[in-house]
């Protein structure tokens, strides 16, 4: 999956924003009975790569990505394991992801 989204607050702001939602994100409960077990996110400069392992049940996968802040926008490429896209369509996925950078960076 890969998404952009344009800001203009700059880039430290950005990865400041980015952070921020990341960290409300984890403390919140998920739905459908999916529990976060293993969360890593590591920055290098404007980098982020992430992972996310999630479980339901006694099924789990594991979500990682790379996200880019750049001067003016931010770029999210991920790749959504099958089991993920069997329970939630990756257009559901990708919509609900523009809808949080859109409350982060309003137009």
């Amino acid at each position: 999956m890969h998404i952009e989204r344009s800001h203009n607050v700059g880039r430290a702001e950005a990865t400041r924003r980015i952070d921020a939602l990341l960290d409300d994100l984890l403390r919140r409960p998920f739905p459908g009975g999916i529990t976060v077990q293993e969360t890593s996110r590591n920055w290098s400069d404007n980098i982020l790569n992430f992972s996310v392992k999630a479980k339901r049940g006694f099924l789990g996968t594991t979500i990682s990505g790379v996200l880019g802040v750049n001067d003016g926008s931010v770029v999210l490429d991920c790749e959504l394991p099958g089991l993920v896209t069997t329970f939630i369509n990756e257009d559901k996925i990708r919509e609900m992801v523009l809808q949080q950078l859109a409350g982060l960076f309003p137009a």
